[in-house]
């Protein structure tokens, strides 16, 4: 039997750690994220080890092998999904907490990140208080664990040779890395969540056990752990993932795997080993604390920050004491118990049964966008001006109405993202009573800047068309142009790309303004709203994104000449006489807000200046 690995119990503390911190926005873990990188590592490398050993010493079973993965991942989460789904009955709003349910029945049922994947978008579940969003890891794992023993038996029926065998997994692992770095380019959502794209760092794991002990170099092995650990701090969200940046981590913890050095004292530590003992625990229970408290209304100051820190650990620690450690459960109950908390996640998520909590009109107001859902796409132009699909070709999308030029009329492009697809009908209302014809580009997760960015393909592909094609043929008709993002999504980085993105079209004689950065929300804004409905207090304050304000005040100082400051700072509008919220979720405008918006934005003197009076 293998003895215990300090080393990689170590592993594990730095990586629930690195994500824990990650989740909590602390800024010196921007790559904290790869936290579960490390963990597909040494996954793949104890599966492995499971099963060769399992063979040669005839204990191996495939069967015998599913109950063990089983006894060792449901449990916790069983225990989990059963607290949450208590816990939110009296918290969240019915419509959300059918949401929860069905986000914990796919976690059960492991295809969280399928589930996820799909529904990408901008009203979607897989969002960031979405509770069980972590589980997409584990789906990931547990998809792994059903394909990869029957794959390795298949393959040592085939190759009697061991060096054969190795060299073929080799190959396999090397191709599986290919294959995700080139659907991360083509679609980073999809590889993000995937297995497919996801194998080979479990896989590398596995090249771990076949390596284990052949490689000897106390320099390599601290380069590695350097490497780990600078990734946890230096790499950030803006890299496409999995992607060349993710060999970093991975590579580095295969090394350390590989070297099998767990002798150090501080690999030995008690406060490393106990924390990477509790690891999946405190995996588990550390987002849906995060998220539960954000709905609640609280900010991730630094007092709330460490409560979440001593609550995760505190739960982490009960769950691997009572649950984890007990083995209580066999097999017989584990499914039992797994199809019972299934079908009842599942019926949660179909009716809404705590209804009853709350009064009818916070129900109706918390419920305005699903209610709406067809007319908000409308709106936004959704699968025609507003592109959503990474891999929509730029010649399909030049056949739909959104760039003719009209030369009987000024005309005005209008580019950005879902912001700015959630303003183009106000714009295009008020343009048409001024005879100026408004064209329109807005592709998600890409920004409307000279230098092609963002994590979309079809963005990339339009943006320098646009600008290296498009506006220098037919600059000439082209009287104005308006860039509208969530601008501080890209922090900093922001101002200088505009500054070159608004200098190129000064210098085509075109008058270009930026729209400011908008009020943005911890929660939805309907959700928001209905719980003031709720209350009758104004809670507004509570779950405001104060990033988003820090941002816009930085814009605001830096691009002064062209930036239009449409936020918010007081007195954010609710709801109009129809009960219209003036945001439809977390940070885009209704019709209701997009309409005042815009008469804000047409009375705003560095508009008038820059803009309108030289149309």
């Amino acid at each position: 039997m293998s003895k215990f690995r300090y080393d990689i119990n170590a592993l594990r503390a730095i990586a629930v750690i690195s994500v824990l911190l990650f989740h909590l926005n602390i800024p010196l873990f921007q790559g904290g994220f790869a936290g579960v990188d490390i963990f597909f590592v040494i996954s793949g490398y104890l599966m492995t080890r499971i099963i060769l050993e399992g063979y040669q010493n005839n204990t191996y079973t495939i069967k015998g092998f599913y109950i063990k993965r089983a006894k060792r991942i449901i449990p916790a989460l069983l225990f989990l999904v059963l607290a949450v789904t208590l816990i939110a009955f009296f918290i969240y709003l019915p419509n959300q907490y059918k949401e929860v349910e069905k986000n914990a029945s796919s976690s059960l049922l492991f295809y969280s990140n399928i589930l996820y994947w799909k529904n990408s978008g901008y009203f979607d579940s897989a969002s960031i208080n979405n509770v069980f969003l972590h589980t997409w890891s584990l789906s990931v794992e547990w998809q792994f664990y059903i394909a990869y023993p029957i794959v390795i038996s298949l393959l040592l029926s085939i190759y009697k040779n061991k060096k054969y065998l190795n060299i073929f997994y080799l190959v396999l692992t090397l191709l599986f890395i290919g294959l995700s770095i080139f659907v991360t380019y083509k679609s980073p959502v999809a590889s993000f969540f995937l297995l497919p794209t996801r194998t080979w760092e479990l896989m590398l794991g596995g090249l771990a056990f076949i390596f284990e002990g052949k490689i000897r170099s106390k320099i390599l092995l601290i380069a590695a752990y350097i490497a780990v650990i600078l990734s946890t701090i230096l790499l950030n969200e803006k890299l496409l993932w999995p992607g060349f940046y993710t060999l970093i981590p991975v590579i580095g913890t295969f090394i350390i795997v590989v070297i099998n050095a767990d002798e150090h004292i501080i690999l030995k530590n008690k406060v490393v080993q106990f924390l990477g003992k509790i690891s999946y625990s405190l995996y588990l229970w550390h987002w849906p604390l995060i998220v539960i408290a954000r709905y609640m209304g609280y900010d991730l100051n630094a007092i709330n920050v460490v409560v979440i820190i001593a609550l995760s650990i505190l739960l982490a620690y009960l769950s691997f004491r009572f649950i984890e450690s007990a083995k209580i459960f066999n097999i017989k109950w584990l499914i039992i118990l797994s199809v019972v908390l299934g079908g009842l996640t599942f019926l949660l998520s179909r009716v809404e049964t705590n209804k009853w909590l709350f009064k009818k009109s916070t129900i109706t107001l918390a419920d305005y966008t699903e209610a709406h859902v067809d007319e908000i796409h409308q709106r936004m132009s959704l699968n025609d001006c507003f592109v959503i699909n990474h891999e929509e070709k730029v010649e399909d999308f030049l056949k739909k109405n959104c760039l003719t030029i009209d030369t009987t009329k000024k005309n005005v492009l209008l580019l950005g993202d879902s912001h700015a697809a959630a303003l183009s009908l106000s714009f295009k209302e008020v343009f048409k009573t001024k005879n100026i014809n408004l064209l329109r580009v807005h592709a998600s997760q890409g920004f409307p800047f000279l230098n092609n960015v963002g994590d979309s393909e079809f963005a990339r592909k339009i943006y320098r068309y646009l600008y290296h094609d498009f506006i220098i043929k037919n600059h000439k008709y082209i009287n104005g142009l308006i860039l509208e993002g969530n601008w501080f999504t890209g922090k900093t980085e922001v101002i200088e790309e505009l500054k070159q993105t608004v200098a190129y079209l000064q210098n085509l004689n075109i008058p270009v303004v930026v729209i400011g950065q908008n009020n943005v929300f911890t929660i939805t804004y309907p959700a928001i709203i209905a719980k003031w409905n709720e209350s009758n207090a104004d809670n507004i304050e509570l779950y405001t994104n104060k990033q988003a304000y820090y941002y816009n005040e930085i814009y605001k100082d830096k691009l002064k000449p062209f930036y239009v400051d449409i936020y918010y700072y007081t007195n954010v509008p609710k709801i109009n006489k129809n009960n219209e919220p003036f945001f439809i979720d977390g940070d885009h405008f209704s019709k209701f807000g997009s309409d005042v918006v815009v008469e804000k934005i047409l009375k705003d003197k560095i508009f008038i200046n820059t803009f309108l009076n030289k149309l």
